[in-house]
């Protein structure tokens, strides 16, 4: 179906993203079917724990659906969802996209999810960077002017260096990395072999890798993933790049997206930048009490 839709299905909901993102864990799919033709698709993961299943959200992926042949197809939202339900979930949890989101979708009364609000920030449309920086904060603007002639951008940092840098920057900042080094390099490779992603860099003039990003796209959309920096990279070296990679991904894609703006201390940052607040609709529902711990 991935193969036949192509464009018309978001990036998260891809069959090969779904395969990257899940490597090592079991994963399925749910259909909606009407006179023969699929309506609607909603992937899943089915975990195990101690004996009970759960299905989160995998790791890097920002929404999990359903997709929806058309956003008004309220009957087969409907049906993914009770399928989805009726596997007595000891633990659930996705979240809506934005479009879907903004369509009115809501649960079905009677399977007991319950849902919140969840929310990122977005340049909708990417417009001239003279002009989106209009809306910024003065520091925003500041950084960019300021290290113009003192980092250059490099669109071919490895998935491996990006990685390496990933898990150093994670170190420093508290902790291991929740994201295992060969599952970012994995993801990087995958994203970037079906045109889908990109490792943006900042180097200086001697060649050294100060900061990256890793960004994820499609026709629609492109969602800042991952970051990370070096230990001695100029101040405000991220906002720089990230004002780089904005500019680079308007010419592949309309939309965006500052995805984790939610996270304690990220959402501020990505705020000065000046983007739009877009809402998402979250749904969970948790039988036994432990497995929320």
């Amino acid at each position: 179906m991935c193969e036949t839709e192509g464009a018309r299905i978001p990036l998260f909901l891809q069959y090969w993203w779904w395969e990257a993102v899940c490597r090592g864990k079991r994963w399925d799919v749910l259909f909606c079917e009407r006179d023969g033709v699929v309506r609607g698709a909603m992937p899943y993961i089915d975990g195990r724990r101690l004996c009970l299943r759960h299905s989160l959200m995998p790791q890097l992926t920002m929404f999990t659906g359903p997709w929806l042949a058309d956003t008004t197809e309220k009957e087969a939202f409907g049906d993914l969802w009770r399928q989805f339900m009726s596997h007595r979930w000891a633990l659930c949890k996705g979240r809506l996209s934005p479009e879907l989101t903004a369509a009115g979708h809501v649960p079905p009364k009677g399977l007991g999810l319950k849902t919140e609000m969840h929310y990122t920030y977005r340049f909708d449309p990417i417009r001239p960077l003279s002009e989106l920086m209009a809306g910024a904060s003065q520091l925003r603007r500041r950084d960019y002017r300021r290290l113009c002639d003192v980092l250059s951008v490099d669109e071919t940092v490895s998935p491996r260096e990006f990685a390496d840098l990933h898990v150093a920057y994670m170190e420093r900042n508290g902790g291991r990395d929740l994201l295992e080094h060969s599952l970012i390099v994995h993801v990087c490779s995958e994203a970037v072999a079906h045109g889908s992603g990109m490792v943006v860099g900042a180097r200086d003039t001697e060649g050294t890798l100060h900061a990256a990003v890793f960004v994820a796209y499609d026709t629609k959309c492109a969602y800042l993933l991952m970051l990370a920096r070096s230990a001695d990279a100029p101040r405000n070296a991220m906002s720089f790049l990230i004002w780089r990679t904005i500019e680079i991904m308007a010419s592949r894609t309309k939309v965006f997206d500052f995805e984790g703006s939610m996270e304690p201390g990220v959402e501020e940052y990505y705020r000065s930048f000046g983007p739009q607040k877009v809402n998402m609709l979250q749904l969970s529902r948790c039988w036994v009490p432990f497995m929320k711990i």
